[in-house]
């Protein structure tokens, strides 16, 4: 061979296997990309509920399984050729299929129920796209070792978790920022199809090895056996068992059962916003790394006495800080006051008990033949706990319990993995050691303490229910004039109404009589009907202020809570106006935008935005497209009122600088709690085009308080300089970020603020 050959032969020795790790990485990267981008892209459109997430991730572990079941086939079951023509195949099929990202358009009937809705967007637009990248994890290994049978394919696992753990960290903190949804999946598409040329590259360089050995191997040769898994020799061992395999399937399973239980108490009590559906995924991810990396990585005595700290940790800050878990809709319950400190218990919680389920995973692997199965069944485990909590769990439980007591049978059946030997029927004690008996026994205990506590009834509880929209409770106490119903959605105050005397009839909480929202009330037209616009309903509190002849439009996503405000007759507010009050099914932003589309008269004097007050912020009701569409339906001199309460996020700045961008007046308004008056604190934004018709609100509170007997420092006022919104980034419909809104004080976390404990 001449030097010039030679040295052009080193060279593709050298770039050959570069193209396998740059498809691996690529590959992981993408797919761990394309799940908080579409997740995000979604979300506005149902309301910006949690369970449109848990729902994704539902579909993602899904479609993991699909993909690996592909590749398990084609590894299986078809020769070299025909392989790299049935993935050239999925990969145009992918190509040819809709933008990853869905359009408005897309959005189905709003009779639809958002489970299907959500599931049919994701099958047209991601299945596809997603199967690609997860086949070609296992293929491009295989193909790797068809082309360099002297090599070890193992490294392109690391690869493919390190490509795995830099997208999901990349996205948050380096991509969201920065980049708009539009953009980001502009670059997403282009990056897929290099992804798409670089699998097909590796399937021809395998096909190339093979047909170079066939010209190489004598006539009389025996046929060569097929590679068909990466490192997956046909080396001895007992057959796989069906109990194995149930194990590998609930193993990994009860390990997606407390990721997604875990993900719908952060985003339920904080925000469902990307940052928080990663750090569980990355940290679920971290400990499935951990765990197969060596067979020292996974101590089952540290683990599980971890896993006991954490729990008597849980129970201390509960019960030793004066409090108890009077809130049964979640389960396992901690009483930080610190947001970081309970992100960082529940991730610490998360990481301890998926180390203990995927390392005892791991020390139940099989030999080397029986891979591709193990590896199809952990999957297969995932996309049935995803099924389940994103599906099933939602019309099986009346409360979110799948956290409290999923970690309570993970436990279990991680102990009963752990004590049962290889290759035995049951399990033997003898197998373990005292620390993970005692941690086990004392560790199975509490956390069936906490799911007694996330199954019993509240005390004066009289309804409960869930959907996809979440939890809802209405609790009942007191007696005689103190008698009163209170509606919840999870942890959140949702309205309250007394039952007897003349507070019965009369607006309470965020809407009561010192409050701001009274203030404007007072302040509508005199001498003819108000027309008022209202986005999110809870118990109708507000209906309460209607007169006779005005007439009050609520926009309400949730049916359940239209069902307990009105038909249930748990709650009067809206019978009592049945001539002046209508409540409209649906998001209420997309609502108003139809009747705009269709020319309905809205004129509203007062449009009231009362949707942020909860844990889960719907940021697509506080972007520059949404403030345009509130503006639209305001009569003259009309105003907009944001109820922008919200114990971790200070949205007041995002508001302001929304009115600013489109040359509206803005006045935000400060209350404190007025136990006499059945008024509890909170936050108000006034928005109108009219400076003096902010005036008058300004100087109407003022009068407010005075006839209450209340002190002038009840309501603070507020107006921000267009110098101090410079800086305040504008949300849209292409870009937010809810991170840079949390608040420097933090509240108490996963129950409603001190006020709210004088409603029940």
């Amino acid at each position: 061979m001449s030097r010039r050959a030679l040295h052009d032969e080193r060279i593709r020795s050298r770039l050959g296997p570069l193209v396998f790790v740059a498809t691996i990485f690529l590959s992981a990267c993408l797919i761990f990309f394309i799940q908080p981008m579409v997740g995000k892209r979604v979300l506005p459109w149902f309301g910006g509920a949690p369970g449109v997430w848990t729902l994704c991730l539902a579909f993602y572990q899904s479609a993991l399984f699909a993909g690996y079941a592909w590749a398990h086939l084609v590894i299986r079951g078809m020769t070299p050729r025909v392989q790299l023509a049935a993935q050239g195949a999925l990969v145009g099929a992918a190509l040819l299929a809709p933008s990853v990202l869905p359009e408005r358009a897309a959005l189905p009937a709003t009779d639809a129920s958002p489970e299907a809705s959500i599931l049919g967007l994701l099958l047209r637009h991601v299945l596809l796209p997603f199967m690609v990248l997860a086949s070609t994890g296992p293929l491009v290994q295989a193909w790797f070792a068809q082309r360099y049978p002297e090599r070890s394919p193992y490294p392109l696992y690391a690869v493919s978790n390190l490509g795995s753990m830099l997208a999901l960290f990349a996205y948050p903190f380096l991509v969201e920022p920065r980049l708009g949804l539009v953009d980001t999946g502009r670059a997403w598409e282009s990056a897929f199809v290099v992804v798409g040329l670089l699998v097909l590259s590796t399937g021809a360089l395998a096909l190339r090895s093979n047909a170079h050995k066939r010209a190489a191997t004598p006539a009389d040769a025996p046929p060569a056996s097929r590679v068909v898994a990466a490192g997956a020799d046909e080396g001895d061992g007992a057959p796989v068992s069906g109990g194995q395999v149930a194990l590998w399937l609930a193993l990994s399973g009860g390990a997606v059962v407390i990721l997604n239980g875990l993900t719908n108490r952060l985003c339920l009590d904080i925000a469902s916003v990307p940052f928080l559906w990663i750090l569980p995924l990355a940290t679920y991810l971290l400990s499935f790394v951990f765990a197969f990396s060596s067979d020292r990585a996974y101590h089952r005595g540290l683990f599980f006495s971890l896993a006991l700290a954490l729990l008597v940790l849980s129970v201390y800050q509960l019960y030793g800080s004066g409090q108890s878990n009077t809130d049964p809709h979640s389960g396992l319950t901690v009483a930080f006051h610190s947001l970081t400190g309970i992100i960082l218990f529940y991730t610490a919680l998360l990481f301890v008990v998926c180390m203990i389920l995927h390392g005892e995973l791991h020390r139940l692997r099989p030999p080397a033949r029986s891979l591709t199965l193990f590896y199809l069944c952990v999957s297969g485990g995932g996309a049935l706990g995803g099924l389940f909590v994103g599906i099933a769990a939602p019309r099986l439980f009346d409360g979110y319990v799948e956290f409290g007591v999923g970690l309570a049978l993970c436990l279990l059946l991680a102990g009963w993995a752990a004590a049962r030997e290889r290759g035995g029927l049951g399990p033997s004690w003898r197998a373990l050691g005292w620390a993970p008996r005692a941690a086990l026994l004392l560790g199975l205990a509490l956390v069936g303490h906490e799911a007694f506590l996330s199954l019993r009834s509240h005390p004066f509880q009289i309804h409960q229910e869930r959907n996809f929209f979440g939890v809802l409770r209405v609790l009942e106490a007191g007696e005689g004039p103190s008698a009163r119903r209170v509606m919840m959605h999870g942890t959140t105050l949702h309205g309250t109404q007394y039952l007897e005397g003349d507070w019965r009839g009369t607006p309470t909480s965020y809407f009561g009589q010192a409050s701001p929202l009274a203030t404007v009330m007072r302040t509508r037209p005199l001498k003819r009907p108000a027309r008022v616009g209202i986005i999110g309903l809870g118990a109708g509190t507000i209906a309460a202020y209607a007169r006779p002849g005005d007439r009050f439009v609520f926009y309400e996503i949730d049916p359940a809570v239209t069902r307990l405000a009105g038909e249930s007759g748990l709650f009067s507010y809206l019978a009592d106006h049945p001539d002046e009050v209508e409540v409209r099914g649906g998001d209420g932003r997309l609502l108003l935008e139809a009747e705009q589309a269709r020319r309905d008269r809205q004129d509203y004097d007062i449009l009231i935005i009362d949707a942020f007050s909860g844990d889960a912020v719907p940021v697509h009701l506080l972007t520059r497209e949404a403030f345009q569409i509130y503006r639209r339906t305001l009569a003259h001199g009309g105003v907009i009122a944001l109820h922008s309460s919200n114990r971790h996020f200070d949205l007041m700045p995002v508001i302001a600088r929304a009115s600013a961008e489109l040359g509206l007046e803005h006045l935000l308004i400060t209350s404190a709690a007025a136990p006499t008056w059945r008024t509890n604190p909170s936050a108000w934004a006034f928005l109108s085009e009219s400076r003096p018709r902010l005036d008058l609100l300004r100087r109407a509170s003022r009068n407010q308080l005075s006839q209450l007997g209340l002190a002038p420092a009840s309501h603070q006022f507020e107006r921000r300089p267009p110098s101090a919104l410079e800086t305040i980034p504008l949300w849209s419909d292409d870009y937010t970020d809810l991170i840079g809104a949390l608040k420097a004080d933090r509240t108490e976390f996963g129950r409603e603020p001190p006020a709210n404990h004088q409603t029940r």
